[in-house]
């Protein structure tokens, strides 16, 4: 007789003879038993199937996470979301590896291509597979994420914007990474004004008319009433332009020595073209996004060496002295090894670590949902990089500490990414305490 039939006969002789062989106390034993033993003879047990409990939700299967990931993949702004989406997975072919989130539920990316210039574009892939996921692990492009913030809030999902815009810090929808725009603008300016011979020199800027650029220029703001300086003249251009001379002839006949510059990198070659050109040789300062390692090798390298700082968040490229960095870079070479060095690279992977938190707190609760996800994002606390960028505190807005410090780099062709630590870690007053509200 098979072992299950066995069982059965035993907990049924059981139930038509219990007055008579037992106590009530020892019958309720002995049918509990009974069906453990049946259960083990069947192979039953609670299995991954069913997400030990979690009930599948969109983007959820009961055994896999999906999570998107809209950004320009084949643009002129690709230099950037290549790299930055590059970053996502590897942080999560990483973790999967190890079982994914809490051990048992692997991440699957679902990737959208959108163009950076036609923010309706990232709307378009939005809606294409939003039923699809649990929530959004990178959104690139501040005037983007402008866009799709009212159809986050309406369908109450999540997502990790691919912008340092501060004003995502007030979002509950968003998970954001990293020192703001407003920061790495202030900090670079305190460190020019305070150690490197900036005070009573004149300060200009040149800024993409665009949600970034605006940002770059709150933080100029901040660094001239905290620092006591004038801006003395402000050049804008637009997004795609490819000429330049007017913008650099403005900030020369102002007689600028320093320049706070809000670009990308398919600009700023161009920009340090025309002021080569021009013979116009500020100090350069310029946030992360307008850098690219290639630039490094391109013909205004030369002129860059001399003149341009890029204020960035993060350690120098392999430090290994930085937790954070010996595992971004193993993990590198071992799920994306054609991939260099990049700052986007390292920014994708920050963006899957903060997810990765949220996940595991939804998990811990119960929930995967989308109301589950946002309850998460209210109780994930402070998550730590481990050096690659300061903790940041999450949970409800009013209460988030976002990276306060950043550095100062110069252009090195010879290192990874083409530049230099000049300083680091610094964290000046004004962005201690800029409001972000």
């Amino acid at each position: 007789m098979a072992a299950d039939q066995i069982v059965l006969y035993d907990v049924a002789f059981l139930v038509l003879n219990r007055r008579i062989l037992m106590s009530a106390k020892l019958w309720r034993s002995c049918v509990a038993l009974g069906i453990a033993l049946l259960v083990v003879a069947c192979g039953g047990g609670e299995s991954k199937a069913n997400g030990g409990g979690l009930a599948p939700t969109a983007g959820f299967s009961g055994d896999t996470i999906s999570v998107g990931v809209i950004s320009p993949m084949s643009d002129a702004v690709a230099v950037i979301g290549i790299p930055l989406t590059a970053g996502n997975e590897a942080y999560f072919a990483a973790l999967n590896e190890r079982g994914g989130v809490a051990g048992m539920y692997p991440v699957k990316i679902l990737q959208e291509d959108m163009t950076y210039a036609n923010p309706s574009s990232s709307v378009q892939k939005y809606n294409k597979i939003k039923d699809q996921v649990v929530l959004f692990v990178q959104l690139l492009g501040t005037d983007h994420v402008h866009g799709l913030l009212p159809l986050l809030a309406e369908d109450s999902i999540v997502a990790a914007p691919a912008t340092l815009d501060g004003e995502w810090i007030g979002q509950p929808n968003l998970v954001p990474v990293g020192a703001p725009y407003q920061v790495l603008a202030i900090n670079a300016l305190d460190y020019y004004v305070n150690e490197a011979g900036g005070r009573g020199k004149t300060i200009c800027s040149m800024a993409l008319a665009t949600g970034y650029g605006e940002a770059g220029l709150e933080g100029l703001a901040a660094a001239s009433a905290d620092l006591g300086f004038k801006v003395a003249s402000q050049a804008r251009f637009k997004q795609g332009d490819q000429e330049f001379v007017a913008q650099v002839t403005q900030l020369k006949n102002a007689r600028c020595d320093a320049v706070l510059l809000v670009s990308l990198p398919s600009e700023t070659g161009k920009i340090m073209g025309a002021a080569s050109q021009l013979d116009f040789n500020p100090r350069w300062i310029m946030l992360s996004p307008g850098w690219l390692g290639a630039l490094a090798n391109s013909p205004a390298a030369p002129y860059m060496e001399q003149h341009l700082w890029i204020a960035m968040d993060g350690p120098q490229w392999g430090d290994t002295t930085v937790a954070g960095m010996v595992t971004l870079v193993a993990d590198m070479a071992k799920y994306k090894p054609q991939q260099k060095p990049d700052f986007f690279f390292s920014f994708g992977y920050l963006q899957g670590r903060a997810i990765h938190a949220v996940l595991e707190k939804a998990v811990a609760l119960g929930d995967l949902s989308r109301a589950g996800v946002l309850r998460a994002m209210a109780e994930v606390g402070t998550v730590t990089f481990d050096g690659l960028s300061d903790d940041y505190g999450y949970g409800p807005p009013a209460s988030r500490q976002p990276a306060r410090s950043s550095g100062v780099f110069k252009v090195n062709p010879r290192l990874p990414y083409g530049v230099e630590l000049v300083k680091g870690r610094i964290k000046s007053a004004a962005a201690a305490s800029f409001d972000f509200k």
